[in-house]
């Protein structure tokens, strides 16, 4: 793997778990970097940039098109203050992290903005089989969700288990200064990511109830086969992997 794309993988999978345990299910783990014309790949917005998903929720060419063109006009440059992607090993801890804050709230908003382009897009069958995907993409970060922990009555002693065991997923990815770029020290966090993820999802999902994990199963929808990461997707957009897993083609 390259130094510059496994520095895009490493700041890629930070922002996706600190968006985890933020309650933005974005683009979890396996999001293609892009989206629609440079939009980041999360949400719906983020799923509905792959060809398999656009084949899946039958949405046609002029939808498409047009959901393209208006997620463009949205900016979404690739950092704060857009532009060239910085040097992280030349920032300190500290200009690192505000970065990283920075970046995970303006794709939160491009996000917000994003799906009320695509409620203005789609139809009532197409959002609704899109949010099932979504809920699949997502995992056990969906129940972060305000909108899915009202549908399964989570309690606020449930919400706050579920924040908590999300959050411990949170892996420093960005590496410390020195002499260069230590390849397999960052595979060794890849894998320590992977590992903890998995641990997050199992745990906050322990927190359901029996009904709870029924409902939640039913809000998946029929169960759908994600892309492998790294292959094409829509418009600008790539695919990710299955609901719940670690991309392929890290190693």
């Amino acid at each position: 793997m390259r130094f510059g794309a496994t520095v895009v993988l490493a700041s890629a999978l930070l922002v996706s778990l600190a968006s985890q345990a933020q309650a933005q299910g974005q683009r979890g783990f396996g999001g293609g970097r892009g989206g629609f014309g440079g939009f980041g790949g999360g949400g719906a917005a983020g799923l509905i940039a792959m060809e398999a998903v656009q084949k899946e929720i039958g949405v046609s060419t002029e939808q498409v098109e047009k959901i393209q063109t208006a997620i463009r006009e949205l900016g979404g440059g690739r950092g704060p203050g857009g532009g060239d992607r910085p040097n992280f090993q030349e920032m300190s801890e500290e200009e690192r992290t505000k970065f990283f804050e920075e970046m995970r709230k303006q794709g939160e908003e491009r996000a917000k903005k994003a799906e009320e382009i695509l409620k203005a897009n789609l139809d009532a069958k197409q959002l609704a089989r899109l949010e099932e995907l979504r809920i699949q993409r997502e995992g056990a970060g969906a129940l972060a969700r305000t909108e899915v922990a009202a549908k399964l009555k989570l309690t606020d002693d449930q919400k706050e288990k579920i924040k908590e065991a999300l959050a411990s997923a949170q892996v420093d990815l960005r590496g410390g200064g020195g002499g260069g770029f230590d390849r397999e020290a960052m595979q060794k966090r890849f894998e320590e990511a992977r590992a903890k993820r998995e641990k997050a999802n199992a745990d906050a999902l322990a927190v359901l109830t029996a009904d709870q994990k029924t409902a939640f199963d039913g809000l998946q929808g029929a169960k759908f086969e994600f892309p492998a990461f790294g292959g094409r997707g829509g418009p600008g957009g790539q695919g990710g992997g299955r609901p719940g897993r670690p991309p392929a083609g890290n190693d």
